[in-house]
């Protein structure tokens, strides 16, 4: 769970979502912190990152080394931060899918028969679900029933990255709050993290893409050695080549990126060609999907891209 590059783990400093963690604060400090809290938004906009600002704000109150809420800044000698680092933290739960997996339901098994039990303190104990949309039904089941009926010290926080239909039965039972970043604060994040954290950006036509996005798609760009001269054919065959290898959800969302720029950018130049170049996107994302789910042979698929894309040129 504890990633090594641009973890959310590792970013001290909360930049651009102060409203959010302060309405947070707000409402634990007036003992009205719901039991279930849900944060929407994109993928890589920032809201693991807030939580984890939040619960260092939390943890570390009576610290020395305590969180320094006016900076919105973690102090990498404090104690609960180092906690979670080392993974020795008991008041925190972070259940997390695996890589290239959905969240199973021995993970939720496990997870109430932890919060079944005493914490080893008197503090209260949170439980983050990142990227929620991806427990199956399966999973949901076996969790709706702790997310219903949490025990006086028990709170969750769950993140939607709003990459699936998130199942109404869990929506249902959180307070929702939607996390968004304008232009503005986004461009505010992207330079903190070139200044600071010394990250060249090598990936061209970015806009569309959140902060997080950015640096892990940047990551993989150079990674894979894909460059921003390559056709859609070639960033397609390496990134899918990649998946087959790596089973890396990250490199099918990369390559749905890199189709829905290509098929913009040809909506710019070909506005009358409009509906037409919007139904080949649909079909070209749907055989990249298809490839993941079904387990395609990759040299078809690819085959198949190429037929779909040859047309909309001609």
């Amino acid at each position: 769970m504890l990633e090594t590059n641009y973890s959310p783990f590792q970013s001290l400093k909360l930049i651009s979502l102060d409203y959010y963690f302060d309405e947070m604060v707000k409402l634990y400090e007036s003992n009205s912190f719901p039991k279930v809290l849900l944060l929407n938004g994109k993928k890589g906009i920032g809201k693991f990152t807030l939580i984890f600002h939040f619960l260092n704000y939390i943890y570390s109150k009576n610290e020395n080394n305590n969180y320094k809420i006016k900076e919105k800044l973690i102090d990498s000698s404090s104690n609960f931060y180092n906690s979670v680092l080392n993974k020795t933290c008991s008041d925190v739960i972070f259940l997390h899918a695996e890589k290239g997996k959905n969240i199973k339901i021995d993970d939720i098994r496990n997870l109430k028969s932890v919060l079944s039990k005493s914490s080893l303190s008197e503090n209260p104990r949170f439980t983050i679900i990142d990227e929620v949309e991806f427990l199956n039904a399966n999973s949901v089941n076996a969790l709706l029933k702790t997310l219903e009926e949490p025990s006086v010290n028990n709170y969750f926080i769950l993140t939607n990255n709003q990459q699936a239909d998130l199942i109404e039965t869990i929506s249902s039972r959180c307070l929702k709050n939607n996390v968004y970043l304008n232009s503005k604060q986004r461009k505010k994040v992207i330079d903190y993290f070139v200044e600071y954290k010394q990250i060249n950006l090598s990936i061209d036509d970015s806009d569309s893409l959140t902060p997080g996005l950015l640096i892990k798609y940047n990551d993989l760009f150079n990674k894979y050695k894909i460059k921003n001269n390559d056709n859609i054919l070639l960033k397609l065959n390496k990134l899918l080549y990649a998946y087959k290898k790596d089973k890396d959800k990250n490199l099918i969302q990369m390559s749905i990126f890199f189709v829905d720029q290509y098929i913009y950018h040809l909506v710019k130049e070909n506005v009358n060609n409009t509906d037409f170049l919007l139904n080949t996107k649909s079909i070209t994302i749907n055989k990249i999907n298809d490839f993941v789910i079904y387990n395609l042979n990759i040299n078809s698929v690819l085959n198949s891209i190429e037929l779909i894309l040859k047309n909309v040129r001609q």
